[in-house]
C-alpha cells in the first residue's frame, strides 16, 4: 500500500473516512477497484441476491406495482451494482411476467469499479436495449436532469466512508490512522474539534456513554442529500444491515460496528489487510429516516427484510413438488425463499426502508393489501 503510506506520511495521520476512502476506493490500491471476485461464494461476503434470484425477482413486482399505478416512466436507478446479477434477475422476470411493458423500461446501473462494470456488462447482454452502465451519479443526472421513477441500493450504505469517535471521561475524541516507527497501521486518538461531528451527535444523537465508541456517516447525508435533490417524484428504495439510536444503546455495541470481511470471515481490527477486504459499518436508521424527512420525503416503509420479502410476494415463488431429487431447480428455489423469509436467516440482519415524493396511490399497491402470510 504503497500510496497509502505516503499519504499518512505527508499528512501526519488520516481520519477514518479518508483512510477508508483510500482503501476501498483508490483507483489502483483500493479494495473494489481491483480485478477480483469480492462477492459470492468465490468472494468475500455474500449479498440477498446471492442466495437465489428470487430476491431480486421479488422486487421486480414491487417496482412494476408502484410504477404502473403510479404512471410513472418505467426507470430504475441501482446505486452500487455490484456485478450485475441484481439487475439481471429484476430484468429476467421483468421480460417474463411483463412483457408488454419491458421495452419501456429504463434501467440506469452506477458502480464505480471498472472491473464490477464489465461483470455487469457480460450479465446483461441479452438487455442491453434497456440498461445503461454509469460510473457515477453525476454521470446519469446528466442524461436525467429530474429522476421519475425507483432508486434503489442494497448494501450500499454501509460501505460509505464514516469518521469514527469515541468518549472517555466525559471528553470526546476523534480516531485517526497513523504509522508506527515501525511503519504500521495504528489507532491515534485526538480530541474531536470538528465542528460538524458535534453537531452531528447533537442533532441525530445516540449519546454515548464513556468508553464507547460509534461511526458518524457523514457521506451517507452527502448521498441522501445528492439523491434526494434528484428525485422528482417516485420513491428510494435501501436495503441495508444498521441499527436504531435504541440499539446503540446495547453494550456489547461499545466499541462501534466498523468492521473488515475477508474470505466470509469478520475481521475486527479495519486497519488489517488494507485495500484485501472489505470494509463496512452498521446504518444509523434513526437518523437515515430523519434526514429523509429533512430532505422532504415521506416514509412509506421500514420492515425487516424477511416480512417485507413476504409483504412484497416472495412466498408466490415456492412450488410445490414430487422431485424426489434434493439438488432440483424447485428444491433449491424452495430452501432459498425458506432461508429468506426465516427470522435467523440472512434477512433478519437487514431492513428495508422505503421513502417516496409525490406518489399518491400508495393504498392500492399489493404491498399493503393484507397478506394471508403474515398475522
Amino acid at each position: 500500500m504503497k500510496r497509502l503510506i505516503e499519504r499518512i506520511e505527508q499528512a501526519g495521520i488520516l481520519d477514518i473516512a479518508s483512510y477508508m476512502e483510500h482503501v476501498l476506493y483508490d483507483e489502483v490500491e483500493g479494495y473494489y477497484m481491483k480485478k477480483n471476485k469480492k462477492l459470492g461464494k468465490e468472494g468475500d461476503y455474500y449479498t440477498s441476491n446471492h442466495v437465489h434470484p428470487v430476491f431480486a425477482k421479488t422486487f421486480a413486482h414491487f417496482f412494476h406495482d408502484v410504477l404502473t399505478k403510479e404512471r410513472l416512466p418505467l426507470m430504475i436507478c441501482e446505486c452500487g451494482g455490484g456485478d450485475g446479477k441484481f439487475a439481471k434477475s429484476v430484468l429476467d422476470e421483468w421480460k417474463q411476467t411483463f412483457p408488454s411493458t419491458y421495452q419501456l423500461l429504463d434501467y440506469r446501473l452506477v458502480e464505480t469499479s471498472p472491473f464490477h462494470r464489465s461483470l455487469q456488462e457480460e450479465a446483461l447482454d441479452e438487455h442491453q436495449q434497456v440498461v445503461t452502465l454509469h460510473s457515477s451519479l453525476e454521470e446519469v443526472k446528466g442524461d436525467v436532469p429530474d429522476f421519475q421513477g425507483v432508486i434503489f441500493s442494497n448494501e450500499l450504505l454501509d460501505a460509505l466512508p464514516v469518521r469514527v469517535v469515541e468518549v472517555e471521561n466525559s471528553e470526546l475524541y476523534e480516531i485517526f490512522v497513523a504509522l508506527s516507527e515501525e511503519g504500521e497501521l495504528i489507532e491515534e486518538r485526538q480530541r474531536c474539534e470538528d465542528q460538524d461531528i458535534q453537531s452531528w451527535i447533537e442533532q441525530y444523537g445516540p449519546t454515548l456513554d464513556d468508553g464507547q465508541r460509534i461511526e458518524i456517516p457523514l457521506a451517507m447525508k452527502d448521498w441522501q442529500r445528492e439523491v434526494s435533490e434528484w428525485l422528482k417524484n417516485g420513491m428510494i428504495v435501501t436495503v441495508d444491515y444498521g441499527y436504531t439510536n435504541d440499539d446503540w444503546r446495547d453494550p456489547q455495541l461499545r466499541d462501534g460496528s466498523l468492521r473488515g470481511y475477508s474470505n466470509h470471515r469478520m475481521v475486527k481490527n479495519p486497519l488489517k489487510f488494507p485495500g484485501e477486504m472489505d470494509l463496512t459499518s452498521h446504518v444509523h436508521w434513526d437518523t437515515y429516516d430523519k434526514i429523509m424527512k429533512e430532505f422532504g420525503l415521506k416514509r412509506m416503509i421500514a420492515e425487516r427484510q424477511d416480512r417485507f420479502l413476504i409483504e412484497a410476494g416472495l412466498l408466490q415463488f415456492a412450488q410445490e413438488t414430487t422431485d424426489p431429487n434434493p439438488f432440483s431447480k424447485t428444491h433449491k428455489k424452495n430452501r432459498a425463499i425458506q432461508q429468506l423469509v426465516h427470522p435467523t436467516g440472512i434477512s433478519g440482519s437487514f431492513s428495508v426502508y422505503v421513502h417516496e415524493r409525490g406518489l399518491s396511490e400508495c393504498d392500492s399497491y399489493q404491498y399493503f393489501c393484507k397478506s394471508p402470510y403474515i398475522k
